[in-house]
């Protein structure tokens, strides 16, 4: 008889734990299909020339399919890039939440609820409860895919 409120405390301090996860507190950014290839070489990349040099994909372009909101793809350097969904991670189904370079192209940022985040996709400020969304990339001579 005594083990059921044992029971029944320890079953309620483990679903309050759970329940207080600040990463719970917002959805998941939707999935949607990333197959894009850049010729690395064409002029509309040249920002991918030098180590933090980026650019913004659109979702539907020559290159092919860019996830949610578009891609930004970032060169870490010569033989390594990043890519990051748009789609801000802070209340993603509001149509304005989507990241973009900021002027400096330092860091990037949601003008609508002023997410920061670092060239890495990592939170530098603002009300985002995780990092940006990152999608696999692969170089192979001058072409670089991105995948999820």
């Amino acid at each position: 008889m005594q083990r059921l409120p044992v029971f029944i405390i320890l079953c309620l301090m483990l679903g309050t734990a759970a329940c207080g996860a600040k990463n719970d507190d917002q959805p998941l950014i939707p999935y949607a299909p990333v197959n894009l290839s850049l010729v690395l070489t064409n002029q509309e990349y040249v920002n991918l020339r030098a180590n933090n040099g980026a650019v913004m994909l659109p979702v539907q372009g020559p290159a092919g399919t860019g996830g949610v909101k578009g891609v930004i793809v970032v060169r870490q350097n010569a033989n390594s890039y990043l890519a990051f969904e748009r789609n801000c991670p802070y209340r993603p189904y509001d149509a304005c939440a989507t990241v973009s370079l900021d002027k400096s192209r330092l860091f990037m940022r949601d003008s609508c609820c002023n997410s920061q985040f670092d060239l890495q996709g990592q939170i530098t400020g603002g009300p985002a409860p995780r990092p940006l969304k990152q999608y696999s990339t692969s170089l192979q001579g001058n072409i670089l895919n991105i995948t999820n």
